[in-house]
């Protein structure tokens, strides 16, 4: 974002927000009627959301969950909106789609992103604007809250350091991530080991599942924290070779972020390592993380639906 931009908070409620990832929606809608000063904004403004997590949640737990970029604003009557927008938004209550004669204000964005630590609006209490005399925890956020071009910048770069340096001091550690894999296995119902060694006993592979007991297994998981992916991929491959895995896996640390380390790994798989390009499968170590905890909840449910007739 440019720091001639405007930014922006805008007020909804977690129901939206999940919906909206679940559905991958690219377009926030205002309530027919209102009209937020939304032509500020330009393409590449930065759209803060602000998700209340229950209708009558005290106003210092509304979270800021996520962002999304602008790519375009517009003022649209209700015979448009449902044609051309409509499937690409999400209709809560308090923000009902408009009606053929009402008009109402839409952002189009390209996707939205959800933070690794949702930050408490009342945790907020050190982020303030340059002029501002109260903190960010006490801004009145109605629904549409403009952040001046001097200011947005800093505010949303605060936003999200606080957003990333929680989650980093809460990462697991190397072993209890292969045990995420493992536990994860199980409720899909695989047969799911920590630290296999191969048949000749030259590797440890941190995971593996297998669909029975004397098979081998179907995929293999290396757990790579530290950025030597060289001898990760030395496992794989190993792994490939004595078992023939449908799939393996290489879980990377994203601390700069897990396209880069993609970008490691992707010619070294063009090279020693050409034979298990096609198979191996690169992602953030919170991919799977984030999986686990989504999942966790429903462990007992995902087990009846993964369970097969014997």
């Amino acid at each position: 974002m440019s720091s001639s931009q405007y930014g922006a908070f805008v007020l909804t409620t977690m129901d939206w927000f999940e919906n909206c990832l679940q559905k991958n929606c690219t377009v926030f809608h205002f309530p027919p009627g209102k009209n937020p000063r939304v032509n500020k904004l330009s393409r590449g403004s930065v759209c803060l959301v602000l998700a209340k997590p229950a209708p009558k949640s005290k106003r210092e737990d509304w979270l800021i969950a996520g962002e999304f970029i602008v790519r375009d604003v517009k003022r649209v009557d209700g015979e448009s909106f449902r044609r051309l927008y409509a499937y690409r938004a999400v209709e809560i209550p308090s923000a009902p789609f408009p009606k053929p004669k009402e008009n109402a204000r839409v952002i189009e964005f390209d996707r939205l992103i959800k933070y690794d630590n949702p930050l408490r609006l009342g945790d907020c209490k050190d982020i303030r604007t340059s002029t501002s005399k109260l903190p960010l925890s006490k801004w009145i956020i109605l629904g549409f809250s403009l952040l001046k071009p001097e200011d947005s910048s800093a505010i949303v770069q605060a936003i999200r350091n606080r957003a990333m340096k929680a989650i980093h001091e809460e990462a697991p550690s190397h072993d209890e991530l292969i045990n995420e894999i493992v536990e994860l296995g199980e409720n899909l119902s695989f047969i799911a080991k920590k630290e296999e060694e191969t048949p000749d006993k030259l590797y440890r592979v941190d995971a593996t599942w297998r669909d029975s007991e004397n098979h081998s297994p179907l995929k293999a998981f290396e757990v790579e924290l530290s950025g030597n992916v060289d001898i990760a991929l030395s496992r794989l491959m190993h792994a490939y070779d004595k078992w023939r895995c449908e799939q393996l896996w290489l879980v990377v640390s994203d601390e700069s972020r897990a396209d880069r380390a993609r970008k490691l790994v992707e010619p070294k798989l063009g090279g020693a390592f050409s034979r298990i390009k096609d198979r191996t499968r690169v992602i953030s170590w919170r991919e799977i993380h984030e999986l686990y905890e989504s999942l966790k909840p429903h462990k007992e449910l995902l087990k009846d639906l993964a369970r097969r007739p014997p």
